[in-house]
């Protein structure tokens, strides 16, 4: 995939990041190539090769060029960073991690704990401070090894079924379930996604949910890379207004909460500038505009968001739809789509030509679904079949049997199928 997009979009942008006196700054997918090819080189080069090796911080470039060369090189294993001590001391032991790439302060609390570590951890800082191994250290001795002929990186051979990424899906401690997946997982996903959701060098996202989350990973970054769009970070939540002013996304990924937030900033900019006979009626705004009001209203709302807004996709909980019926009336789809970490993650999602509020769409392509257990209305367990099902649970036959009959994987979740599917 990285090959591909990268022969295709050689010197368009991949992702738009701030120097350290906050100026925006492109890369490009070549750059962004070579760090991955450098990063991965010097690991092989470190005897990390097939090696665990985990990441955890808070979503940047340096995280998305660590998560490529690890699952190309090793086993990626991402880490929450609100994880407590307690988990990522679990986490480190259960997958069995050689190394750690991580934010400092991350780091500085793994550094107080390194003796209750099953193995000798290395300790490699994202950002770069000098009290660790440097990442961007490791990127250039990378890029030295591979200008003296080390072609490791060229010679790996991988196997499109192995697990390559390690996800633990529950914080609490000793409930926690490993997710394997496997290159082949997550690249049916994307492609599924992709022949639905247009992705292209138009698109560009502002990525505002965490990284280390299958939903963020795969729609918020892998697939943006596939289909050579643009990346931009979100520097927190409270500067996301500030950052969609910056950047311009035309997609935003996010939970019904944060659309929320949206919403209510969306309504301030509309009560300030409306009279009132128009803003008495919070759910009615829109609806009780004069039809050529509408289109200055629209136009408005859409520059408050950066001018470029076309999409919010919305997953990980139920929203409500009254606001998705707001966001529509102002031009600007909100997809809802539904997916666990052990399906790599999506299994369905409203399309732009297909789509119902109070639903999570259809499933994609490559994926199958049927409901079990049906009860009177309609209503049954939501079972799903695809090349994007998990490997299995790590070290847990007795779960992964549970969870996976005959090839199809036991949600535990309550759907209903209408009609039209």
């Amino acid at each position: 995939m990285l090959e591909k997009t990268t022969n295709q979009n050689k010197n368009k942008t991949a992702f738009k990041l701030k120097d350290t006196n906050g100026k925006i700054i492109n890369k490009t997918y070549i750059e962004f190539k070579d760090d991955v090819q450098n990063l991965s080189t010097k690991l092989i080069d470190m005897g990390l090769k097939d090696k665990r090796i985990a990441i955890m911080g808070k979503n940047s470039y340096f995280w998305a060029v660590s998560y490529l060369a690890v699952a190309i090189v090793g086993i990626v294993v991402p880490i929450d960073k609100e994880a407590s001590n307690e988990n990522v001391k679990e986490f480190l032991n259960v997958s069995d991690a050689k190394a750690i790439i991580a934010d400092d302060k991350y780091l500085n609390a793994i550094f107080g704990f390194k003796s209750e570590l099953r193995n000798e951890i290395s300790l490699i800082d994202i950002q770069n401070t000098s009290k660790y191994m440097n990442l961007s250290d490791l990127i250039s001795n990378g890029k030295k090894l591979i200008e003296n002929g080390d072609k490791e990186y060229e010679n790996i051979k991988i196997n499109p079924d192995e697990m390559k990424i390690l996800l633990f899906t529950s914080g609490t401690t000793g409930n926690s379930k490993a997710v394997m997946l496997s290159h082949k997982n997550i690249c049916s996903n994307i492609i599924s996604i992709a022949s639905i959701v247009k992705v292209d060098n138009s698109t560009r996202v502002l990525s505002i949910l965490p990284l280390h989350h299958t939903y963020e990973c795969t729609i918020g970054y892998l697939l943006v890379v596939y289909g050579g769009g643009t990346i931009c970070y979100c520097e927190g939540l409270r500067y996301i207004t500030k950052n969609i002013q910056e950047y311009k996304p035309t997609f935003i990924l996010c939970v019904p909460l944060l659309l929320e937030n949206v919403y209510k900033k969306v309504l301030k900019t509309l009560k300030s500038s409306l009279p009132e006979k128009y803003t008495k009626d919070e759910s009615k705004i829109i609806d009780n505009l004069p039809f050529y009001v509408k289109g200055i209203v629209k136009r408005k709302v859409k520059k408050s968001l950066g001018g470029k807004i076309k999409t919010f996709i919305v997953g990980a909980a139920a929203i409500k739809p009254d606001l998705v019926e707001a966001f529509f009336k102002l031009g600007i789809k909100v997809l809802q789509g539904y997916g666990l970490t052990e399906t790599s993650p999506v299994v369905a999602i409203g399309t732009k030509e297909n789509y119902k509020v109070g639903s999570i769409g259809k499933t994609v392509p490559s994926v199958e679904a049927k409901l079990v257990d049906v009860d009177e209305n309609g209503m049954g367990e939501l079972i799903v079949k695809g090349p994007s099902i998990m490997i299995g649970y790590y070290e847990d036959e007795e779960a992964t049997k549970n969870a996976i009959k005959d090839g199809w994987f036991y949600t535990g979740d309550l759907a209903k199928i209408d009609s039209e599917g």
